[in-house]
């Protein structure tokens, strides 16, 4: 189930602590938060880099940490669990003196400098577990059950692997839920991205955020932001079938209306055809 939250953030705030506390307040098992317009002192963040080994396809960037205060232009952030504590995993685009750039914020690096309420959608009844996953050799969220199966959810939460296509994915997991129309919210990382309306990214090694996503009629449209190994930023709406994930993508799928029937909140999506 989903409903809507307003984070209040105040100047010395923690970030990823007062976010998490005000989720845990309203009695949420996880939720998906909107972080556009924060503005912090100190911020910190990595961008996607190569893997100093064969083991994984990529690895992090050094920390690095813009002085002064850094707006949070496009952004949004997973809260979910890592054992019994929170967790949270973040992606956005930020500006900062003497420039801009994409990539994944280090939420408990982050203190507030200005007020703020941040807009989120709370979700009962699954949560983003932080996982170890063999075939990435990462530890990434998962969507796991929690508590009760749902009689009439109006949110799907799911974890797409690698070289799945996300906007395919998303109508193959609403179908299965009786959704047809909604918002699709999320970040993760892709095997390159053709565009309909921009030029095409073709690394392997990059993260993104979506911007803009719906499902209408069944059919999905994500626009969304993203970067590569070379810093070098893409915006675009996807093609279908041309956004195979990389290492792994938090979706949250909130329908526009309850969906009937009982399920458990969660499409914890291995591969294609079976979820």
């Amino acid at each position: 189930m989903a409903q809507d939250l307003a984070i209040e953030l105040r100047p010395g705030d923690h970030v990823e602590a007062a976010i998490c506390t005000a989720v845990a307040d309203a009695g949420c098992d996880a939720a998906w938060v909107d972080i556009a317009d924060l503005v912090a002192e100190p911020f910190a963040y990595v961008m996607p880099a190569a893997s100093p080994d064969d083991r994984r396809v990529a690895w992090y960037s050094e920390t690095y940490r813009p002085p002064g205060k850094v707006h949070v232009a496009v952004g949004g952030l997973s809260v979910g669990r890592l054992g019994q504590g929170d967790f949270t995993h973040c992606h956005g685009l930020w500006k900062f003196l003497g420039g801009e750039a994409l990539g994944h914020m280090l939420a408990p690096d982050c203190i507030v400098a200005e007020p703020i309420v941040l807009n989120g959608v709370g979700l009962r009844g699954g949560r983003f577990e932080r996982l170890a996953d063999p075939e990435t050799c990462f530890d990434l969220f998962r969507a796991c059950p929690v508590g009760c199966r749902i009689e009439t959810p109006d949110a799907v939460m799911m974890t797409i692997r690698p070289n799945m296509d996300i906007s395919r994915t998303v109508e193959e997991v609403a179908k299965c839920f009786g959704i047809r129309n909604g918002a699709i919210l999320g970040l993760g990382s892709l095997n390159g991205a053709r565009f309909g309306d921009a030029p095409n990214m073709h690394s392997a090694i990059t993260e993104f955020i979506i911007t803009e996503g719906t499902l209408r009629s069944g059919t999905a449209q994500i626009a969304l932001s993203a970067v590569d190994i070379s810093g070098t930023i893409f915006r675009g709406t996807l093609q279908r079938d041309g956004a195979p994930v990389s290492i792994t993508a938090e979706i949250v799928l909130r329908s526009a209306t309850p969906v009937r029937g009982v399920h458990d909140a969660t499409g914890r999506v291995v591969k294609v055809g079976e979820i």
